[in-house]
């Protein structure tokens, strides 16, 4: 009885404060909306010209958690996405890394879509159309290096992410290691610089958290040779680290290898987590108090003692991510 009454309460909630839509597979879905929300406009990053002649891994990059989960208008801006603006408006903006979560379209099994946990929830998109925008900004911006980094839920489906990027033709601009550096063998000082990068016309780097293969697809990285990452999940703005909690390692250790700090913040529901778009101002601001990326991103540079590489963020278009940016790059 119980159990009845909480699912009958969480209806009445959902009749309350949700618009329903159709799920990839043709049902109909309940989602909380983020009423009459009043998202800013993006800033723009400010590049530091002398950061060209130094390495990809000595600089500081903006990243969009699930970037292809957009709250729009047309779905009544459901609190299932992580981002208000599209990610051709990331990329003009100055967002240098797209993470999102690649899941086998269960109503066409030879395409990938780019969802978080579950398509009915948010779908967005077609890994290929997502791989089209990258490609169409870097054919735009000859001079800039982006980063794309995949959730991987496509067991055993490394060859669909491969047809994907032959069809679209990003492999050709996909940078692939040198092959003595692979398996964990690439360190900071091993990655080539941004002239390099741009001289050679292999601008994409493109990381799968699990299910490379480097042989097959040398362009296809495995995330956990290459960058560790910290936690993730945080419901307090007191909780963000900068150790590393994927992979771990012994005690406070710092690898030499690429560092992604996760700074996003989620509210509950119920018990069920989501981005939390009314603190999003405050999480993203380049101010030094507990909770804000500024701080955040000053702390990890000092436990590190060089820039942290990725601040991976919701709601890039809230606070001041690109002063903060700026601030690592330039100083």
């Amino acid at each position: 009885m119980l159990i009845l009454a909480w699912l009958f309460y969480g209806l009445q909630i959902c009749a309350s404060a949700a618009v329903y839509s159709r799920g990839s597979g043709g049902h109909t879905t309940c989602q909380l909306r983020d009423d009459n929300p009043h998202p800013k406009q993006p800033g723009s990053r400010i590049p530091v010209p002398t950061l060209y002649s130094q390495r990809y891994s000595e600089q500081t990059f903006i990243g969009t958690h699930n970037s292809a989960a957009v709250r729009t208008p047309d779905n009544g801006w459901s609190i299932s996405g992580n981002q208000y603006f599209n990610v051709s408006m990331q990329l003009r903006s100055g967002v240098r890394l797209l993470q999102a979560q690649g899941h086998l379209d269960p109503d066409g099994p030879d395409e990938i879509r780019l969802c978080h946990f579950n398509c009915a929830l948010m779908d967005g998109g077609s890994l290929n159309e997502h791989l089209l925008a990258v490609k169409d900004f870097l054919e735009t911006h000859r001079d800039e290096v982006v980063t794309l980094l995949f959730v991987n839920a496509v067991h055993g489906g490394l060859l669909t992410w491969i047809k994907a990027y032959y069809d679209t033709g990003l492999d050709l601009l996909s940078y692939s290691p040198p092959r003595e550096k692979r398996g964990g063998a690439m360190l900071l000082d091993d990655w080539p610089t941004i002239d390099e990068m741009v001289a050679t016309n292999k601008r994409a780097v493109t990381f799968l958290s699990s299910g490379a293969d480097e042989d097959a697809a040398p362009y296809l990285l495995n995330e956990f040779d290459y960058m560790f990452e910290t936690d993730f999940g945080i419901e307090a703005p007191d909780q963000y680290s900068c150790l590393p909690s994927r992979p771990r390692w012994p005690g406070s250790y710092i690898p030499p290898r690429l560092s992604l700090v996760n700074h996003f913040l989620y509210a509950k529901f119920l018990g069920f987590r989501y981005p939390n778009a009314t603190y999003a101002n405050t999480t993203n601001s380049a101010g030094f108090r507990v909770g804000e990326l500024g701080e955040h991103a000053a702390r990890c540079r000092s436990a590190y003692e060089r820039r942290p590489n990725f601040l991976l963020v919701d709601f890039f278009n809230e606070g001041d991510v690109f002063d903060v940016d700026y601030g690592m790059n330039a100083f």
